[in-house]
């Protein structure tokens, strides 16, 4: 979790007179939001921002010149903003035009030159964590010579421009050279010429003559890794592996709002970078330390045995790490989709002996997840009786600050009513009849929820795409499903505008219900889209458990669905151990923990919930957090109820 106020512009004045710059700055503060004034740049580190507005009065600056000063001992800084003002009465003025156009940088005011920008790079592909598998090096002594920076990537992941430019070439292969297919793009900045190679790409978006920007997509990525090659010619760098004037990509990493992850509970920021050194704060997995070393050092050091990482903490005291622990994200990608929340959570049941603990029992946990049961076995459409079974329950753990999924599905309507049964044998037909009665009664629902504010998403339904013959899930086609979804959609939403709207949990894996996820959202009318897309990995894991991880890695999983709706994060509305009631906590319980460590640390902006099935043994097939006899089951509960 992450609540820090990024500020990403700093305005320096000098300290001789301070207090009369600052009384001429104060209107510029009020009129552009997150500036941080700095006095004088002596003893101050500008690398925490992105962009400097310096003031270059006489005996401020290294050789009386802000650009040479910051460019010498502030490599991080890519903005610098130059103002010439000997006086405060010489700066009021200009910050005056600066007011009235809404001009930050003054960009409006071309002559003088008095903004001057760095090449950067930011990371090319948007598999995480970003992680270097290999590093340029010009010296026989030190190893094999690389010309490239090399990126940890995967098959088919995205590969994004990390620089503007224009595209110079597509190269296809070169076996003799040892290169795969490539995209060059050339960029010029203050006049000097920048060749950056993407190096192990296929399918490109892009052609030769057009211009991209940084952050675009640009093609596939071929395998695992990804080489990046920068060039700047005419006279820079050194001519290595065939490439003219190679220069080092590291040297150029410029990663907005960069942070470290720690990969372990318990991190030890130390004073200084030895074992010996005194502690200064003990960092979890959910937190995000700031480093303060360049960007493509402190990447490259990620992850590496016997380094360490100069950090600054949450409370923002400075320190170090030891990098083999840290993973590098970013301040976006490492807060939880829901800022706060804890995404794990649990599955309760209000029809199980079992399935209704007192609220506190759950501990640290972020959600719970109810199926919502109208039909109550007899074909009920009594909403009214359903909201005065639910209503108490809900209330009392959203009080706690538990946030509350409902899952609707055949027992919100459609269950012992013989027109729809036997499920295996409904037409469309019958499903347009369906559809038309549930999503009316969802409106009503909905309605009846809406003003008490206590549920933050409404599922559609329950695992649709499950084989025929599932237990727990009636099946449909994508067409009735995609029918059924937009128009319950709109039913909810003309009820209730803030609740989030969620797919059903699809759970026939990556391929299949890839697919039929995909099939969903193209079929669905804008208006209609879902706030998020729901799945069911169950026999999934990161490999560190074969037997509870039959199916494969969860990456898969959340790789297939993420690119359906790449703006909307996922819901593991399910996930757990099925029918396996006599296997041993401790091996289920190291199970959960890496699975929840592992989503934790690194899809933490993707991932809404992580919602184990379920709360006690004897719900259905689950494997319970407590027993059939009601006991907590650690260490298996204590990964769940310890945040």
């Amino acid at each position: 979790m992450s609540t820090e106020a990024v500020i990403s512009h700093a305005f320096v004045l000098p300290d001789r007179h301070f207090h009369e710059w600052l009384a001429v700055l104060r209107p510029y503060l009020a009129a552009f939001e997150r500036v941080a004034v700095i006095r004088s740049p002596a003893g101050n580190n500008l690398n925490f921002f992105r962009n400097v507005t310096a003031v270059e009065a006489p005996m401020t600056w290294w050789q009386d010149s802000a650009l040479t000063h910051i460019r010498q001992f502030y490599p991080q800084v890519v903005l610098v903003d130059v103002i010439e003002a000997a006086h405060p009465a010489q700066l009021e003025p200009i910050l005056r035009r600066r007011i009235q156009s809404q001009d930050r940088y003054g960009q409006t005011d071309p002559d003088p030159q008095h903004l001057f920008s760095r090449f950067v790079l930011e990371w090319a592909v948007a598999w995480r964590p970003m992680t270097v598998l290999g590093r340029y090096n010009a010296r026989p002594a030190a190893g094999p010579l690389r010309a490239s920076l090399d990126l940890q990537t995967r098959a088919a992941a995205d590969v994004l421009c990390a620089a503007d430019g224009e595209v110079a070439a597509l190269l296809p292969a070169d076996a003799r050279a040892g290169l795969r297919s490539r995209i060059r793009i050339e960029s010029t900045v203050e006049g000097e010429r920048f060749i950056t190679t993407y190096e192990g790409v296929r399918q490109p978006q892009v052609q030769p003559g057009s211009q991209v920007r940084c952050g675009q997509l640009l093609a596939q990525a071929q395998d695992e890794r990804l080489r990046i090659f920068v060039q700047n010619p005419p006279t820079g760098g050194i001519d290595l592996q065939h490439m003219a004037n190679a220069v080092n990509p590291r040297d150029y990493l410029y990663i907005p709002e960069l942070r470290m992850r720690p990969i372990v509970d318990g991190l030890r920021v130390r004073e200084l970078p030895s074992v010996k050194s005194k502690v200064i704060s003990t960092i979890y997995s959910w937190q995000l330390l700031q480093p303060l070393e360049h960007h493509g050092r402190a990447i490259e050091k990620t992850g590496l045995d016997g380094s360490w990482l100069k950090l600054r903490t949450p409370a923002g005291a400075p320190g170090y790490s030891a990098a083999h622990y840290l993973q590098a994200t970013t301040l976006r990608e490492g807060s939880e989709v829901f800022v706060g929340v804890n995404p794990v959570g649990v599955n309760l049941d209000i029809a199980h002996p079992l399935g209704r603990p007192h609220p506190p029992r759950l501990g640290e946990m972020g959600w719970v997840r109810f199926g919502y049961n109208v039909s109550n076995r007899v074909g009920s459409e009594d909403i009214a009786a359903a909201l005065g079974r639910y209503l108490p329950l809900i209330a009392a753990y959203r009080q706690a600050g538990y946030q509350v999924v409902i899952t609707t599905s055949h027992q919100t309507y459609g269950e012992a009513r013989s027109q729809y049964w036997p499920w295996a044998q409904m037409t469309d037909a019958k499903w347009r009849t369906l559809t038309a009665r549930f999503a009316e009664m969802m409106h009503a629902i909905a309605a009846q929820w809406a003003p008490r504010g206590l549920i933050a998403a409404w599922q559609i339904w329950n695992e649709p795409d499950a084989p025929l013959g599932t237990p727990a899930s009636v099946p449909m086609s994508v067409q009735n499903y995609t029918r059924m979804f937009a128009e319950t959609h709109r039913a909810i939403r003309s009820a209730d505008s803030d609740v989030k709207i969620i797919t059903a949990g699809f759970t026939s894996g990556p391929g299949r219900g890839g697919s039929y996820a995909r099939q969903l959202v193209d079929g669905l009318p804008p208006d209609a889209l879902p706030d998020g897309i729901a799945f069911h990995p169950y026999g999934r894991g990161i490999s560190d458990h074969p037997i509870y991880e039959p199916f494969g890695h969860i990456d898969e999983s959340v790789w297939a669905y993420s690119r359906i709706l790449p703006s909307k994060p996922l819901w593991i509305t399910e996930w757990g151990v099925l029918d396996r009631p006599h296997d041993d906590v401790a091996h289920v319980a190291h199970y959960a923990r890496s699975f929840i460590h592992y989503l934790k640390a690194r899809y933490s902006s993707k991932i809404a919930a992580i919602i184990w099935y379920a709360w006690a043994q004897g719900m259905h097939n689950a494997y319970g957090l407590v027993d059939a006899r009601d006991n907590l089951r650690p260490p298996l509960s204590d990964v769940f109820l310890v945040r």
